[in-house]
């Protein structure tokens, strides 16, 4: 395969592959995607000079790629998904470190699609922020439902007048529904248990 070919398929991959040097500065190899020439421009328009200064994930990342550089053979690291900022807009990326050719490689990858996990994280809170709220109302009506039976119970069992048992029957009833509904509404996870000190 041809370097052209290559570089091609990096570009419609949108993959940067970076080189590690021996005096610890990094090289792109190839043409680097859009995306990461806009990765080393500063908020203040100047220019970030280095890997780490662009994307603060990979200067971390670089200490668990030397130990696959070291170790050279068919080691590697990977980092997951991350995230980058580049000209305002945040992007996921992923970084692999790998060794080829006798040569320290950084490959970076853009994710999209569904390596993007990012809907589906916010899907999954968005859910989680409508279940704590219907958890919430569900308790604003469980207590008082609760107060109610306890009071229409206090109720029966008083000695009343056969006008006002009538009346207690219709309220217990009422209090028996409105305690069954409330039932089928979400329980507020268990508060969590005190230990003595």
């Amino acid at each position: 395969m041809t370097e052209t070919v290559l570089a091609q398929v990096l570009r419609a991959l949108d993959v940067a592959v970076i080189e590690r040097l021996e005096d610890s500065r990094f090289q792109i190899l190839g043409i680097a995607p859009a995306w990461l020439a806009l990765a080393f421009e500063t908020a203040d328009g100047r220019q970030s000079d280095t890997l780490g200064g662009a994307m603060p994930f990979l200067g971390h990342f670089v200490h668990q790629a030397d130990r696959a550089w070291h170790d050279r053979g068919s080691a590697r690291a990977d980092s997951g998904p991350f995230a980058a900022t580049f000209g305002g807009e945040e992007a996921l990326l992923r970084a692999t470190a790998l060794t080829a050719a006798d040569r320290s490689l950084l490959v970076l990858e853009r994710l999209s699609g569904d390596a993007d996990t990012r809907p589906i994280l916010q899907k999954a809170r968005e859910h989680l922020l409508e279940t704590e709220q219907l958890t919430r109302h569900a308790s604003a009506v469980q207590e008082p439902a609760s107060a109610i039976s306890r009071v229409v119970a206090e109720l029966a069992a008083a000695d009343l007048p056969p006008a006002h048992r009538a009346q207690v029957d219709v309220l217990r009833a009422a209090s028996a529904r409105l305690q069954a509904a409330a039932d089928l509404l979400p329980k507020p996870p268990p508060k969590g248990r005190r230990f003595a000190r």
